[in-house]
């Protein structure tokens, strides 16, 4: 039976994936409960719907009476990853985030306008990947609070304009190295006990201003990306080289007999196996596990797969339970 959804519901839908906060979800999906037509076809996603809202308000639960964090040193986790944007006053971090998110930060020609850190979501293909535009770092004076984001967060993006990029970019790495982080090409965990490795991409921005420094002396220090916020000159490559650099991958699922759903991806670990994505869909689903099949790293399209296959960005899963 079709699901003749209204357009009421589609656009509580649309609210939805475009919500930051868990309390945007939980308000969207209330509405795309209140607004779905009734009926068998619909029956499933009712359920769906109802499932994430009871998880949405457990979690709120939870979370006050635990007394939740606030304050600019914590930012909630959304999205596909956490990302942070670093760099010295003027050097386009806010306008980066305004062209490549929803938020909407203060953009000024002097320096230190951003005081408190602020978080939007960047859209590549079918995922969202949360980005925080974080106070200037300086030699002078940087708030204690911002090394605390930066030493959560999954990938460092180090914003420089064009002027004077090489240098920039290696006092900012100095400066984080005295505070025990130290950004690297790619994840590499503990050191040792002071230093905590943080993966990195350097991001030029301001290219429509001047020409792109040097990119071997750049590029010798990370993988660069040169990007112009008020052209868009390069910030599909930047959205891609994100996704990338996070080292995650998208995995889908699919009910026997019926086609993928290709509109809200899981996104694992690269390396995950068919027992993590069981998991990550739900927890329960481990101990009821009967096999499953796997259109994309299999040999052929639903083979039937052991748990500790590694899967590969974009594949299908179907889960049987016994």
């Amino acid at each position: 039976m079709p699901a003749n959804l209204t357009p009421e519901f589609l656009k509580a839908r649309e609210r939805f994936r475009a919500a930051q906060t868990p309390r945007e979800k939980l308000a969207a999906l209330e509405e795309m409960l209140a607004t779905i037509p009734k009926h068998k076809g619909t029956d499933k996603m009712q359920a769906d719907i109802k499932r994430r809202i009871a998880k949405l308000r457990e979690t709120e639960q939870a979370s006050h009476k635990k007394g939740r964090r606030t304050g600019p040193d914590h930012i909630d986790r959304e999205g596909a990853g956490q990302v942070v944007l670093v760099g010295p006053p003027n050097s386009g971090k806010s306008s980066l985030l305004a062209a490549v998110t929803n938020a909407r930060p203060e953009i000024a020609d002097y320096p230190f306008s951003t005081l408190i850190p602020v978080p939007g979501m960047m859209e590549f293909e079918d995922v969202a990947i949360q980005l925080i535009d974080l106070p200037p770092v300086t030699t002078e004076y940087t708030e204690p609070w911002v090394y605390s984001l930066v030493r959560q967060a999954d990938l460092v993006l180090l914003v420089i304009d064009t002027a004077a990029a090489t240098a920039a970019a290696e006092e900012i790495m100095l400066i984080l190295e005295d505070h025990h982080l130290r950004l690297v090409a790619a994840a590499s965990g503990e050191t040792d006990a002071r230093i905590r490795d943080v993966p990195c991409r350097i991001v030029v921005t301001k290219t429509d201003l001047a020409p792109a420094p040097p990119t071997a002396e750049l590029a010798a220090l990370f993988p660069v990306i040169s990007v112009s916020a008020t052209t868009g000159t390069g910030l599909e490559q930047l959205r891609a080289e994100v996704f990338r650099a996070l080292n995650i991958i998208r995995i889908y699922t699919k009910l026997p007999g019926k086609p993928p759903d290709l509109t809200e991806p899981y996104t694992l670990p690269a390396g995950s196996t068919v027992h993590d994505a069981v998991i990550a869909v739900h927890r329960e689903f481990a101990d009821k596990l009967k096999y499953v099949r796997v259109w994309g790293s299999g040999r052929f399209p639903g083979q039937q797969v052991p748990t500790d296959h590694v899967l590969a960005d974009k594949d299908v899963i179907e889960i049987h339970l016994a």
